[in-house]
């Protein structure tokens, strides 16, 4: 059974805040399992939200608030993004959608695509890439 925890920054719980995923009150954790809906599991308070941006402890702050999340959501490539893409086991994702409803279903439709950078992230293995996914009409 293949198995994804996603991290979305939220301040309502039904959109994606429109800053950065560091910047948002909450984080919304997901769990999906290949060929299902995601599944809501907590809501957890951002309580590194205040903290200046620019500093590299905020990043980790953040990390450790949701290190139990395989891939972070955002609308914006950030450098943090960026960083974290090259740095660490986590998949950052873009996404060009802001209903949170939206994203689950645009992750479900990429779930093999997006578990494969995953798997690749748990073998230790670090790149760059940062899909970016958006509504196909």
């Amino acid at each position: 059974m293949r198995k994804l925890r996603i991290c979305i920054g939220s301040n309502d719980g039904e959109n994606l805040a429109h800053t950065h995923m560091g910047d948002t009150e909450f984080f919304y954790l997901y769990d999906f399992v290949e060929d299902t809906e995601g599944s809501f599991v907590e809501r957890r308070k951002n309580v590194a939200r205040n903290m200046d941006h620019a500093q590299s402890d905020k990043m980790k702050a953040i990390i450790s608030l949701v290190e139990d999340a395989d891939i972070f959501v955002a609308q914006q490539k950030s450098p943090n993004f960026i960083k974290i893409a090259k740095q660490t086991r986590f998949q950052p994702v873009v996404v060009k959608v802001e209903s949170i409803q939206d994203i689950l279903t645009l992750l479900q439709d990429e779930f093999k695509n997006i578990y494969s950078y995953v798997e690749r992230r748990k073998n230790d293995e670090t790149f760059e890439t940062i899909p970016e996914l958006t509504v196909h009409s």
